[in-house]
C-alpha cells in the first residue's frame, strides 16, 4: 500500500511534466525494480540541470528544459488558473494532491517596495512524499517512554524530517491507546487519506498561528504537530506550553549543539516549549536516531 501511494504520487507529478523529462523519467524508472516509488525529489531548471533523486540516488537527467517549457508545466500544474496560486507562489512553492510540494523560483516583481509576484520562472523542485520510515516504530517508543513537553526533531534538508513526522503522527493516532493528534498543515503537505481509522486531524492551509489556535481551542488534541517552525512561531508555541499541550515539531540542523545555537529557536528552547530533541542522520546502513533530553 505504501510503495502504491508512493507510485502514484511520482507518476502523478511526472504526468504534469510532460515532454521529453516524463518519456526520460518513465524509462529510468521502468528500470528500476522500485520503479516510481522510489522517487524523492525531481529537480527542474531552465536552461540548467535537470535531475531526480531515486533510492537516495541523484541522476542527472538529458532532457533540457526552456522558459516556455517551464511555463507549460506551471500552466498544468496550476490547471490554468495562475492567479488562484499566486499566493502561495509568492511564499515559494505549490501544493498539488497528494501532499506533493513544488518549489518555485524565478524572478520576483515590486511594485512601489511591494512584491506583487513571480515571472520568469526557472526553477521548479517536486518534493514527492516518502511514506516509509524505517524508524517509525524507534522514534514512537523515544515519544512514549515518558511524559514531555515537547519533542523537536532535527536533521538536515532531505533526510526524512516531515517523512517522520507524517508516520510518527499516525502509529501515535492509531492502535489500542491512540492520541489525538492534530496537524497544522500550512503547505498541505499531509494527505488526508493517509489517516484513514486514525484520531488524527489535519488542519491543511492554516497559517500557524490560526491553526494552533484551532487545534487547542476547538479540536481537543492530546498532540500537536508542526513541520519547519522558526520564530515567528515562538509566542504561539509558548502560549500551547501553557495549555498544557505537547508539542512535536521539526527544524533543520545537523546536530543538537547547531540547533541550540539557532538563534530563530533559541526562544522555543530556552522557554522549555522542548525537552525531548532527536536527531536523524542519514548512514550507508541506514538512519541514526540521536536523542538529547534538556
Amino acid at each position: 500500500m505504501i510503495k502504491e501511494k508512493s507510485e502514484e504520487r511520482a507518476e502523478r507529478a511526472v504526468a504534469l511534466i510532460g515532454g521529453e523529462v516524463e518519456d526520460e523519467l518513465r524509462r529510468l524508472f521502468a528500470s528500476r525494480i522500485s520503479g516510481a516509488s522510489g522517487v524523492r525529489e525531481i529537480s527542474l531548471r531552465a536552461g540548467g540541470r535537470c535531475s531526480v533523486l531515486i533510492d537516495g540516488e541523484r541522476i542527472e537527467l538529458l532532457s533540457s528544459l526552456e522558459c516556455k517549457d517551464m511555463e507549460e508545466i506551471m500552466t498544468a500544474l496550476c490547471e490554468g488558473a495562475l492567479y488562484a496560486h499566486r499566493d502561495t507562489i509568492a511564499e515559494g512553492y505549490l501544493t498539488l494532491e497528494g501532499g506533493i510540494r513544488v518549489g518555485v523560483g524565478g524572478r520576483a516583481r515590486y511594485e512601489h517596495r511591494a512584491f506583487v509576484g513571480v515571472t520568469d520562472i526557472r526553477t521548479l523542485v517536486f518534493r514527492i512524499p516518502g511514506h516509509k520510515c524505517d524508524f517509525a516504530r524507534e522514534l514512537e517508543e523515544i515519544y512514549r517512554e515518558r511524559p514531555i513537553r515537547g519533542m523537536m526533531i532535527y536533521s538536515l534538508p532531505g533526510v526524512g524530517k516531515t517523512t517522520a513526522l507524517r508516520a510518527l503522527s499516525a502509529r501515535l493516532g492509531s492502535g489500542k491507546h491512540p492520541v489525538r493528534v492534530a496537524v497544522v498543515d500550512e503547505r498541505c503537505e499531509f494527505d488526508t487519506g493517509d489517516y484513514g481509522g486514525c484520531e488524527v486531524d489535519i488542519l491543511r492551509g492554516y497559517r500557524r498561528k490560526r491553526g494552533i489556535e484551532i487545534a487547542t481551542r476547538t479540536m481537543s488534541a492530546e498532540l500537536i504537530m508542526i513541520d519547519e517552525i522558526g520564530a515567528d512561531d515562538a509566542e504561539d508555541l509558548l502560549r500551547v506550553v501553557k495549555c498544557g499541550i505537547p508539542l512535536v515539531a521539526t527544524a533543520h540542523a545537523g546536530s543538537y549543539e547547531e540547533l541550540c545555537r539557532r538563534a530563530a529557536l533559541s526562544p522555543l528552547i530556552d522557554g522549555g516549549v522542548f525537552d525531548l530533541f532527536v536527531g536523524i542522520s542519514r548512514e550507508r546502513d541506514g538512519y541514526v536516531l540521536t536523542v538529547d533530553r534538556s
